[in-house]
């Protein structure tokens, strides 16, 4: 028996009308219901999350029509105070969009047509729904990129908090999978805060110096007979620039959401990389840090088992969130200049890319407060392995004036005969005190380094 599963609970019902559409030129169209449902499909839930920014753009673009006395003071006013009636009842939930509607676009200027007639009929005078869907979306990207740059400040935050609260604990560093050299919680958490901030800068960069430009008033992507001042429009909506050249405006779509979620795909490799050490190191072979009960999970015929199953998402969802950025890129090659329906396929990978993306931020710091590292399991890990501080050892015979060849070769033939105590493990990581070694890690520098970040961003947000 065939199974069809449809995920679209606002399908059209087999006996419901067509609407009329605002782009029918006569009375006579009937579009399939198939059609129908294809052409929209789960677009529509995507554009039922993004009503407030279509709201928002709809509303600045009307003042720009009265600016350039295409619409009166008092057709502004109405035009205004029916955008507040549509954010009023999307706010309450009553503000729904159906298959037929098509997107948001069309159910907010129908709702205008609707409620005030004549005067709603003139919000899309000079736009096109292509350049509409841009600016809407570049307004989203703009607020997503705010809320994702938080959230990554405020796990950074936590890593830098976490470092400092065990900084000195001795831990087994590894190369190849072996254990290497000693090193310190607080130098393992410490490299993931300075990954994190990395992955700020790059998504300041792509935020500020990419998705802050206004792509509205580029028409279809091949401008307009009005002498529209784009830069005012720009300014009035909160962009820092206008994006200058109307057919580069649609052919950006694509290329800055892919650029957004590179941002992500690299939050995803700093949170990926700590999720793989917290699997490895929270196995019951190395049992160097516990878990709270609170973020672990159980087997249903395993008694024994307690499984970090987040992190094991976590490290999973970083490949989802990189698909998504590929499947965006792959949306938009072999395309010609201009606009393209099947862009809007583009949505369902951004809206999940930067879901997994923030949702893994969030569920990072919750890890961070219930793990806590076994200091005495770590400890005699590293006992228990003269190997390594066999490098420590033959620089302590540099420095009595052995070259260093000579002395890798001593060592390393008498591996056996290293001893080393608690005390002297704590002493040679206090003699790394070069810049970022384990006993000059610049916490503190590092700490007011995300302070200072975070409140730069706080006075100077946008949104």
């Amino acid at each position: 028996m065939s199974v069809i599963l449809t995920p679209f609970p606002m399908a059209l019902k087999k006996k419901d009308p067509i609407k009329k559409k605002i782009w029918f030129k006569n009375k006579t169209v009937h579009i399939d219901r198939t059609v129908e449902e294809y052409n929209a499909g789960e677009d529509i839930l995507y554009d039922q999350v993004m009503v407030p920014d279509d709201v928002w753009c709809s509303r600045c673009y009307a003042r720009l029509l009265k600016k350039h006395k295409l619409i009166t003071d008092k057709e502004l006013k109405r035009l205004e105070k029916g955008l507040d009636e549509i954010l009023d009842l999307w706010e309450k939930g009553k503000f729904k969009l159906r298959v037929e509607d098509e997107d948001c676009h069309t159910k907010i200027e129908n709702y205008l047509i609707e409620k005030y007639g004549d005067t709603g009929k003139k919000i899309h005078t000079g736009r096109s729904r292509n350049d509409q869907v841009l600016v809407m979306m570049r307004y989203f990207l703009k607020r997503k990129s705010t809320e994702l740059r938080r959230k990554a400040m405020k796990t950074a935050e936590a890593c830098v908090a976490f470092a400092k609260k065990h900084e000195m604990i001795p831990m087994p560093g590894y190369t190849h999978m072996q254990k290497a050299m000693p090193t310190t919680v607080g130098t393992w958490m410490g490299s993931f805060a300075e990954s994190l901030l990395d992955d700020i800068r790059l998504l300041n960069s792509i935020a500020d110096e990419i998705v802050d430009q206004n792509p509205l008033g580029s028409g279809a992507g091949y401008g307009s007979p009005f002498d529209f001042d784009r830069d005012w429009l720009s300014k009035e909506l909160g962009f820092a620039r206008t994006q200058n050249n109307v057919i580069y405006c649609q052919n950006s779509r694509g290329k800055i959401e892919a650029l957004v979620l590179e941002a992500c795909c690299n939050i995803m490799l700093t949170l990926n990389k700590l999720a793989c050490d917290l699997l490895f190191f929270t196995t019951q072979e190395f049992q160097f840090f516990e878990m709270d009960d609170s973020i672990a999970t159980g087997s249903s015929i395993m008694p024994q088992k307690k499984n970090l199953d987040v992190a094991e998402l976590m490290r999973g969802r970083a490949m989802t969130v990189f698909a998504c950025r590929n499947e965006i890129e792959m949306n938009i090659l072999n395309k010609i200049s201009g606009y393209h329906r099947d862009g809007q396929e583009m949505k369902r990978p951004l809206f999940l890319g930067l879901k997994y993306t923030e949702m893994s931020l969030d569920a990072t710091n919750v890890i961070l407060k219930n793990i806590k590292p076994n200091k005495k399991v770590m400890m005699k890990s590293m006992l228990d392995c003269p190997g390594l501080f066999a490098a420590h050892k033959a620089f302590e015979k540099v420095k009595e004036g052995t070259t260093f060849r000579d002395a890798y070769q001593e060592i390393g033939s008498h591996i056996a005969d290293i001893k080393v105590t608690e005390s002297d493990i704590a002493q040679m990581l206090k003699m790394s005190t070069h810049q970022g070694g384990t006993g000059n890690l610049g916490l503190e520098k590092l700490e007011k380094e995300v302070k200072k970040m975070m409140a730069k961003k706080r006075n100077n947000a946008h949104l």
